[in-house]
């Protein structure tokens, strides 16, 4: 009876401890994160509404959490989250190069957003060196994550625009170059190829120097196919089909069978950044069939339109590419990347395509130090190599 009283007590104070920490974030989100119409009309895209100053403690550099304005699927004006991470001393002629990040999947929910945590630099895959070579880090949130949703999660555009806008919002924060890369993972990976392929028409300002991907999510449909029965492709096509029902106006019943909407609605409801989120999300998963789906998504209109949609498929003209995959990734094979990057070569594109011993979780941090360097040689104008003429046999 004791031991009952005593788990019974640890567990009410760690609720109210988890209450207690909701309420700092949700606070948060309405002190920082939310911006009237009038803000938002009070500048163009890319232009900062707020920002502050973070207590991250990185050695040689600063980090600012930034608000800034984009445009949203129709045109509209949107406010969007992230962080700016500058290198302390000079601006270097020109300005700071800038690298624009793009994490991997955090969940859909508004308070999934990466700037909401501490320790931002343990959220971007090669960070340390990024600050030492002198880069400016532009590390958008996306629409939706942070500020108010719903999150439109592997939505092409709203993606680009999100990256776009926050390396110009890094010209509010720092003497930032109009030159810049993009380095995403798996998500992040997909919203940077959108950016180079929206990059010419949507900041004709701005110079993309590369674009660097790992496990990027490219051919959408094939994996949805690809992922139907493993629990990470249940996971992330659960979130996209909820995005999606929220972002077009549809109904995810149409797709999801009744008897998983449930369970589908918690993983949609928690993130995937913490030890507990993730508990509660495999326990989630359980209720979720291998049939969970009631209809094909990848078949039945609109969700069909809407894969091919977002499917990216090439990158502005000139503008080279580097793909990290991993061997061991069962979330984006091998085979759908190097099909990918045949496609980018049929295009024009440069394409260094890299394949590691690695699974789809660790394949960004072990290539980091490679796309750092693959950036940095792309901003100083060094050789580029290609294999787009061994893709191609």
């Amino acid at each position: 009876m004791k031991n009952r009283a005593q788990t019974a007590a640890i567990l009410t104070g760690f609720l109210a401890l988890i209450a207690v920490l909701y309420v700092a974030i949700v606070d948060r989100q309405e002190d920082f994160y939310y911006a009237t119409k009038a803000e938002l009309a009070a500048g163009g895209p890319g232009s900062l509404i707020r920002s502050e100053r973070m207590d991250e403690g990185i050695d040689g550099a600063e980090a600012w959490r930034v608000l800034y304005r984009s445009t949203g699927l129709n045109g509209e004006p949107v406010s969007v989250s992230g962080v700016v991470i500058v290198p302390t001393g000079e601006a270097p002629s020109g300005g700071f190069p800038v690298v624009a990040w793009a994490h991997p999947t955090t969940g859909i929910a508004q308070k999934c957003a990466p700037s909401l945590a501490t320790g931002i630099a343990t959220t971007i895959a090669g960070f340390s060196e990024l600050v030492k070579r002198g880069f400016v880090v532009a590390a958008t949130d996306y629409r939706g994550l942070g500020t108010p949703g719903p999150h439109p999660y592997l939505v092409g555009r709203s993606a680009a625009h999100s990256i776009l806008d926050a390396v110009r919002a890094a010209g509010g924060v720092a003497r930032a170059s109009r030159k810049f890369a993009v380095w995403g993972h798996s998500q992040g990976g997909h919203a940077a190829l959108w950016a180079g392929q929206l990059a010419a028409g949507y900041a004709p300002e701005l110079t993309p120097v590369g674009i660097a991907a790992a496990a990027p999510a490219t051919r959408l449909a094939t994996l949805f196919e690809d992922d139907r029965d493993t629990p990470g492709g249940k996971a992330f096509s659960a979130l996209a089909l909820l995005s999606w029902s929220k972002v077009y106006g549809l109904d995810p019943a149409t797709v999801i069978a009744p008897g998983a909407l449930a369970s589908a609605r918690i993983i949609g409801e928690e993130c995937m950044t913490n030890r507990l989120d993730l508990l509660i999300d495999g326990w989630a998963l359980h209720g979720l069939s291998d049939t969970y789906l009631r209809a094909d998504p990848t078949n039945t209109a609109p969700w069909s339109g809407i894969i091919a949609e977002n499917t990216p498929s090439a990158i502005t003209p000139g503008v080279p590419a580097l793909l990290l995959q991993g061997t061991r990734d069962p979330v984006v094979l091998p085979a759908v990347t190097r099909g990918f990057a045949r496609g980018l070569c049929r295009a024009g594109a440069p394409v260094m395509l890299v394949e590691m011993n690695a699974d789809h979780l660790s394949v960004a941090s072990l290539g980091a130090d490679l796309a750092v360097k693959w950036m940095a040689d792309r901003f100083s104008g060094n050789p580029l190599a290609s294999d787009c003429p061994v893709l191609g046999e």
